[in-house]
C-alpha cells in the first residue's frame, strides 16, 4: 500500500467547489479502480495556503494507472479537467506506512476538528524506534485522555528522502498543544523521540469534505 499527499493551489473562492466536485462527482469514479480518496483539506498555517488531498493505492503501479497516461485516463478525464480549470499549481509526494494503523474507514468523530501534520527527518535505522516512541508511547498514551487520535505515519517513498509524516486528528489545536505538553510514559517517549529526529514542519489542516480519516 502507498498513500498520495498531492496539494493544489487554488483561489480561495473556488475551494468549496474543488471539494464538492471531488466529492461528489470525482471520487465516486475513481474509486471504481479500486483507490480510496480520503479527504480534502486546507492548509490553514504552516506552509503555503494550498488543498491538500490524500489518497490510498495498493502499488505505485495501481497509482501510474490512474494518471492522465494510465489505462483509467479516458473515464476520468473529463470529471478532471472540471476542477483541473481550478489549478494554478500542484505537487506530489508517495508515502509508505510506518505504523500499524492506517486510515481504512471514515473517522469515528461527528466533528471535523483539526489534522495536524508533522514532517520529521529521521535515519533509517531510527525509523522503527521513532515509530515506536509516537505509535506505541506518545500516542498510546494521550489517546486515553481523548480528543486525539493517531491516522497514520508514512515514510517518504518518491519525495524527499528521510523524512516521516505523521498525521494525527484532534478536537482542536488547544489540545494538541496540551498533549505535547504531557509528562509520565508520554513525555519520556516524546523526549527520547527528540533525539533521533530532526522536527521539519507543522501544518493545520481543516476538513473540507465530509468524507475524512
Amino acid at each position: 500500500m502507498i498513500l498520495t499527499i498531492r496539494t493544489w493551489h487554488v483561489a480561495r473562492q473556488n475551494y468549496a467547489e474543488f471539494a464538492r466536485i471531488s466529492e461528489e462527482e470525482f471520487w465516486p469514479a475513481f474509486e471504481g479502480f479500486e483507490g480510496r480518496a480520503l479527504a480534502v483539506w486546507a492548509i490553514r498555517a504552516g506552509g503555503p495556503e494550498r488543498l491538500a488531498v490524500m489518497t490510498r493505492y495498493e502499488s505505485i503501479d495501481h497509482w501510474l494507472g490512474t494518471r492522465a497516461w494510465g489505462p483509467a485516463a479516458d473515464k476520468l478525464k473529463a470529471l478532471s479537467e472540471k476542477r483541473d480549470r481550478m489549478i494554478l499549481d500542484t505537487d506530489m509526494i508517495a508515502l509508505k506506512p510506518v505504523s500499524r494503523r492506517q486510515p481504512q474507514g471514515d473517522a469515528p468523530e461527528r466533528e471535523a476538528g483539526v489534522y495536524i501534520r508533522e514532517q520529521f527527518r529521521v535515519g533509517s535505522g531510527h525509523i522503527e524506534r521513532f515509530r515506536e516512541l509516537t505509535e506505541d508511547g506518545w500516542h498510546a498514551e494521550t489517546e486515553k485522555r481523548g480528543g486525539m487520535r493517531l491516522v497514520g505515519m508514512w515514510r517518504a517513498y518518491v519525495g524527499p528522502q528521510n523524512i516521516v509524516h505523521v498525521l494525527t486528528r484532534a478536537d482542536d489545536v488547544d489540545t494538541w498543544e496540551a498533549r505535547l505538553a504531557q509528562d509520565g510514559a508520554a513525555g519520556r517517549a516524546l523526549q527520547e523521540r527528540a533525539g533521533l529526529c530532526e522536527p521539519l514542519s507543522v501544518q493545520l489542516l481543516y476538513p473540507l469534505t465530509r468524507r475524512r480519516p
